[in-house]
Formats: structure tokens, sequence, C-alpha cells
């Protein structure tokens, strides 16, 4: 998939507007983002709201989630730009603080199995 110089990021968004994956992964076609993995996740407040007695009069003070989704791609440094502009276009669709957060982490090595 790369020479050995081409460097890769792991960038990770946490989507809290799960109605917003869509237009996320659709992106991702668009600027050249090759794959990506979803996983669906609860945050802390979400878990404490629904599994503590003490905080469940707290759930009716935020609203229903319906949880949210954590997006992981492995991709070239150069893409990681305009994949944190996409998530910021699409994160202003909702009036949410906080609809997506994102980051990136280094990655060491990187390859795919030889076929």
């Amino acid at each position: 998939m790369s020479d050995s110089s081409e460097r890769f990021t792991l960038f990770v968004i946490i989507l809290n507007q799960p109605d917003l994956l869509d237009d996320v992964l659709t992106g991702f076609l668009d600027i050249g983002v090759q794959g990506a993995t979803v996983l669906e996740s609860r945050g802390m407040g979400q878990i404490i709201r629904q599994e503590m007695p003490i905080f469940a009069g707290l759930a009716g003070m935020f609203g229903e989630n319906t949880g949210s989704r954590m997006i992981f791609s492995v991709m070239p440094e150069g893409l990681a730009e305009s994949v944190f502009k996409l998530v910021d276009e699409v994160a202003q669709q909702v009036n949410s603080p906080g609809a997506a957060v994102c980051f990136t982490l280094p990655v060491d090595q990187f390859r795919l199995p030889k076929r």
C-alpha cells in the first residue's frame, strides 16, 4: 500500500451525533480515505445516567442519547488536515457542541498482508 518512506497516522473520530455518520463516510471517499472501521460506543455520561440509579433523574435533563460512533482510519499523514476540515463541516450541520471529537495518533508501522 505504501513505500517505506510514507508516514501514516491513525485518525480517530468520536461522533456523538450518529445521524452524521453517512456524511462523514461519504466525505472520506471524496477526499481519498480508503478505509475505516466504525464501532458503536457509549460515553461515560450516558452509562452513568442509564446504569447508576442515583443519576437516573439526570436522563430527562439531557434528552435521549442514541449513543455514539467511533471511526478509526489509518491514513497517510497528508490527508489528516482534510479530514479535520471535513469533520468540522459535517459537525456544523447540527447545533450541538461536542457533536464530534477527533484526534490523530502517530503510526510507527503499517502493513497490509500480501496476497
